[in-house]
């Protein structure tokens, strides 16, 4: 599968074939506010806890109501054309994982929870591609949670390579089911989220679960080549770590849903994890310059511009969807929609946040694809943390995690 994408990628366009809506600066304007609008009520809402325990029940299901409304039910959120039990479902999955992290580690901060969620989310898609009932499991917690715990790990500059690599030689050998025991509070709780996986997959049962655990592990220790060391295209492969990297990791996501997949299935997998990768790659360009982290974006920013790839990038995306021989269901179409629109997305605002990178008439050409104008996406961080900001430690000597958390419908 590493020769059929690196194939698929060479093959693909360099032209700037998405073919998109595009938002007049009134609708762009109507859109924003209706965002705007929404943080603010959420926040409004929190805001408004209620001192008496008796009226919280009440406070918890006109929030959850607005909230469902917002997400399930409106179309600010472009999941509108999926049925309702699956974005139910869907938000479901997300609640009950929260929960999961909460008592997991409850020093774990909400940009590590964003993190891991994120492929919680793409099992859930996952799970819906191949006709299985969207659900939250053990395994699918422990795989997620890897994430932060590893990734984020093994990308800290401040991580010797020495300490990186000691690491990936005892991870490997617990992944392989050796009873390790870990050298500090770090590594111990790796070894917790693999017996999560352990707990839902027995080793003897489901080998191919493990090996392909293997595989993901295998593309991490090949990634560190691209670490410290600033390298020129082909001189390493980093296409073909990209590839390995990424597609392994959505593979090992779908045999997590029941321990098996089919062909069509490991290669949409595959191709899925694959141009993931690469819109990671883009949202990160600029640290993965200021660290010496080279990947197929960062090894060109700043020498070339980034359109012609950045199509490729687009290309590969509508390809390995449109494709997709794996998808089960009635609404399949839409279903193929909906991840194609979430990819594009991502690789858009990912433009516009990097676009010291691009062409101007580049920009020029993205921005009309864009639901928000470009003012808007430049502010909208510090305008969401200006307005968190906002909010107190503790409203009716309740802190404030644990009113969300009640909020979202969770026992605190």
């Amino acid at each position: 599968m590493i020769n059929l994408y690196r194939d698929i990628w060479w093959e693909a366009s360099t032209e700037f074939k998405l073919h998109r809506k595009a938002n007049t600066y009134i609708e762009k304007i109507l859109i924003e506010t209706k965002f705007n609008t929404f943080i603010d009520d959420i926040i409004n809402h929190i805001e408004s806890f209620p001192l008496e325990i008796e009226k919280r029940e009440e406070w918890k299901r006109k929030g959850n109501e607005y909230i469902e409304r917002a997400i399930l039910k409106e179309d600010t959120f472009k999941i509108g054309i999926i049925d309702y039990q699956m974005k139910k479902k869907f938000f479901k999955a997300t609640k009950d994982f929260i929960k999961e992290c909460r008592e997991f580690d409850n020093d774990i901060d909400y940009e590590d929870i964003g993190q891991a969620m994120r492929n919680v989310w793409i099992i859930a898609i996952f799970q819906k591609i191949i006709g299985a009932d969207i659900k939250f499991t053990k395994a699918i917690f422990g795989y997620s949670m890897l994430y932060p715990y590893t990734d984020n790990y093994l990308d800290d500059p401040s991580v010797s390579m020495e300490h990186k690599k000691d690491f990936n030689i005892r991870l490997s050998r617990r992944l392989k089911g050796e009873p390790i025991i870990g050298v500090n509070s770090h590594e111990e709780k790796v070894y917790k989220l693999i017996e999560c996986i352990e707990a839902i997959f027995k080793r003897e049962e489901y080998k191919k679960v493990y090996e392909k655990l293997l595989l993901i592990h295998a593309g991490q220790i090949k990634s560190l080549s691209q670490q410290e060391t600033v390298s020129i295209p082909y001189e390493k492969d980093i296409l073909g770590i990209s590839i390995e990297k990424g597609g392994a990791s959505v593979l090992v996501d779908g045999y997590l849903i029941n321990g098996m997949l089919t062909k069509d299935e490991e290669i949409f997998a595959y191709g899925y994890g694959f141009l993931l990768q690469l819109c990671d790659d883009l949202q990160d360009v600029k640290d993965d310059l200021k660290n010496s982290h080279m990947t197929l974006m960062s090894q060109l920013a700043g020498k070339y511009y980034l359109d012609v790839i950045t199509n490729k990038l687009i290309n590969l995306t509508i390809k390995v969807v449109e494709d997709a021989k794996c998808f089960r269901g009635d609404n399949t179409q839409e279903l193929k929609n909906l991840i194609k629109n979430n990819c594009i997305i991502m690789i858009l605002f990912a433009i516009v946040n990097n676009r010291d990178f691009y062409s101007k008439e580049y920009i020029d050409l993205v921005e009309k694809s864009l639901p928000f104008t470009l003012e808007y996406i430049d502010t909208i961080k510090s305008k969401l943390k200006n307005k968190i900001d906002i909010l107190k430690p503790k409203y009716c000597n309740v802190a404030l995690e644990d009113i969300i958390l009640y909020l979202i419908d969770m026992e605190v």
